[in-house]
């Protein structure tokens, strides 16, 4: 019996890998006609740690900023253009008002196909866990966007049953002109989250199955 589970196992991860390469050389021939350009967005940073672990030794602008960097370079083998808000530990402006509004006009002011801003989470309760993707309801294509990365990233974790959401309140969604979402890559507070997104390997993983997910976005809607 758990020699039969074993081999069901086996050939559904061959078949996610089969599946994976050939959604990124029909993406890539693709790409040869016309490149794309994503924006990333790694949050906080300088003066602002964002959240942090309970024992404030982590801080997510740090994972923020890893995240983006593996996420790049996957992109990039792709010959997508990618650009982020900050390439270093740097805060935009002074106040973190000013940050945040300097993000929004560096994705506004761009012709970027799409953004993704790249957030770590906290909560009260050290229980709760989990990544999850937030958006806009102001483009009807950024709900599209989030739920194929939100589908993308379930592969880390099948016990995450979190779904994709509106939100409104995030100064970078409701304020941006283009197509893009929120990635809340886990909470700090939760020490099998913190565990993970203190892993480097984890975080390239994490940074893996974004790329896919938004390489399945642009392959579907090529098709609508």
């Amino acid at each position: 019996m758990k020699t039969n589970k074993q081999i069901i196992l086996f050939l559904t991860f061959m078949l996610l890998i089969i599946l994976s390469l050939t959604v990124y050389h029909t993406v890539k021939a693709n790409q040869e006609e016309s490149l794309l350009f994503v924006y990333l967005d790694p949050g906080h940073g300088g003066f602002d740690g964002g959240a942090t672990s309970i024992d404030k030794s982590i801080c997510e602008k740090d994972i923020n900023l890893k995240v983006c960097f593996y996420l790049k370079n996957y992109l990039e083998k792709t010959n997508i253009v990618v650009k982020m808000t900050r390439n270093k530990d740097v805060a935009l402006s002074k106040s973190k008002k000013e940050d945040i509004h300097k993000r929004v006009e560096l994705i506004n002011k761009s012709n970027c196909d799409i953004y993704l801003t790249i957030h770590a989470n906290a909560y009260p309760s050290s229980s709760v866990r989990g990544f999850q993707t937030f958006y806009s309801s102001n483009k009807q294509q950024n709900e599209y966007l989030a739920k194929t990365i939100q589908t993308s990233l379930q592969m880390l974790d099948k016990e995450n049953k979190r779904l994709p959401k509106i939100i409104t309140g995030k100064y970078v969604l409701d304020n941006t002109t283009k197509i893009g979402c929120l990635v809340e890559i886990g909470f700090l507070t939760n020490e099998i989250d913190l565990q993970k997104l203190t892993d480097d390997t984890y975080l390239e993983k994490m940074a893996f199955q974004i790329y896919l997910g938004i390489l399945n976005y642009i392959e579907e809607s090529r098709q609508i």
